[in-house]
């Protein structure tokens, strides 16, 4: 935990540790009051129904948690506090105790959220109770906006780190006046990821290109094969 120049900073890996504690008391007190207030049954025996509730919960309450801190933390700091905060997430990130614990980068918490998306709702689609059921159809959708929405956050991270990784290099150059803040970088992620035509900044180097060109992938992976099938897969289980 930092200061820099005025508001406290929790680092980025505080914030994920943090959330997802949260997000796991949420769990907690959610299954039984899904149970008492939708009339879903829980069989303690049926660990597949057991597991994919607690995902289905988990992610969504995790994303809004970690998304929203983050975003209200960055979106305080002015342009140097903000480049300071990156470089000391980007040191985190490269911690080799960070990455055995499988917390290397959000870009990776959001891609592994998209791939257990993905296995849970062909779970779902295969399971005529659990397709049939409103509340885990509804939480599936809340699985997949939070999947695109932790996959969009993490590009924006990724754009703010790479520019404040090198003072000599400049990466991106903002149509906007003065130096670039966060949410800067949170409206070119947003528009790349949502395959949009024009961008706010211009890329500078070969690095700031390769980023974007992976973001472009990824959206588009996203966007026309992961959301299209969750949903041909949902409501085709309510069409048979």
């Amino acid at each position: 935990m930092t200061r820099h120049g005025g508001p406290k900073v929790r680092s980025d890996r505080s914030r994920s540790l943090i959330s997802f504690l949260v997000s796991s008391l949420v769990v907690v007190g959610t299954l039984p009051l899904l149970a008492l207030t939708t009339g879903v049954a829980l069989d303690p025996n049926d660990g597949r129904q057991i597991v994919t509730l607690l995902y289905l919960v988990y992610w969504p309450a995790y994303t809004v948690i970690y998304v929203a801190w983050s975003a209200r933390t960055y979106v305080r700091l002015d342009s140097e506090p903000l480049r300071r905060s990156a470089l000391i997430d980007e040191r985190d990130h490269r911690n080799v105790f960070t990455r055995t614990l499988g917390a290397a980068g959000v870009a990776d918490t959001a891609m592994s959220g998209a791939v257990v998306a993905v296995f849970v709702t062909i779970f779902i689609a295969q399971q005529p109770v659990m397709r049939e059921e409103p509340i885990y159809v509804a939480l599936t959708f809340l699985t997949v906006a939070a999947s695109w929405t932790q996959m969009m956050f993490s590009f924006a991270l990724s754009y703010m780190r790479l520019a404040a990784r090198t003072s000599e290099t400049e990466h991106f150059r903002f149509s906007l006046p003065g130096p670039a803040r966060f949410p800067d970088y949170l409206t070119l992620a947003s528009l790349v990821s949502s395959m949009a035509a024009t961008t706010p900044a211009e890329m500078l180097s070969p690095a700031a290109w390769r980023l974007v060109r992976a973001n472009v992938l990824v959206a588009f992976g996203f966007n026309s094969v992961i959301v299209a099938m969750m949903v041909s897969l949902l409501f085709g289980g309510f069409l048979s």
